[in-house]
């Protein structure tokens, strides 16, 4: 919260009941470094991972995840409440879900949305102990949505997806149908 410059006590309380080493996976974790490049963090101890790094969660395909006070700022301006419905396109591994689920409360609903099946899968299991949380696995500008109050975008691509793909891709690169 201090490197975002902040000052949204929601948004704070929402990053302090989710830890983020639970939806990472067993460390040393990989870092982007000053050059850009991947460097592992000295230990496994999930100190580090609360030093507002970009964490890869499939290096080998530049996947990350994100810088924890960029999503900080997002999600501020974003202004997800209590009852609302949030569509989370680019769940990856489920962390920034789980913080939305917070914000939207038992009274509300978020839908994520991963194109990658091995990451919706982690996402589910991550997010398993969140009623309000489904995860669906897809093209987020395809996959069938109730209507949302908030619509939260944080993918990258490096190509456009097939036409007539339902857009899940295998962890080997093809697409499910």
């Amino acid at each position: 919260m201090a490197t975002s410059g902040i000052p949204d006590a929601r948004v704070e309380t929402a990053f302090a009941e989710v830890r983020r080493e639970d939806f990472l996976g067993p460390g040393p974790w990989l870092v982007i470094g000053d050059r850009g490049d991947y460097v592992p963090i000295p230990s496994a101890d999930p100190a580090y991972l609360y030093l507002d790094h970009v964490i890869g969660i499939l290096p080998q395909r530049h996947l990350n995840h994100g810088q924890p006070s960029l999503h900080t700022k997002l999600l501020a301006h974003a202004g997800p409440r209590e009852g609302d419905h949030v569509v989370h396109v680019g769940a990856g591994t489920g962390y920034y879900t789980a913080i939305m689920a917070h914000l939207v409360g038992r009274s509300g609903k978020v839908t994520a949305i991963e194109l990658d099946s091995g990451l919706a899968d982690r996402a589910r299991v991550n997010l398993s102990a969140y009623p309000n949380v489904s995860v669906i696995c897809g093209n987020g500008a395809a996959a069938p949505v109730d209507a949302a109050d908030v619509i939260y975008v944080n993918v990258g691509a490096t190509r456009r997806p097939r036409r007539g793909s339902t857009g899940c891709r295998r962890a080997a690169g093809s697409f499910c149908r």
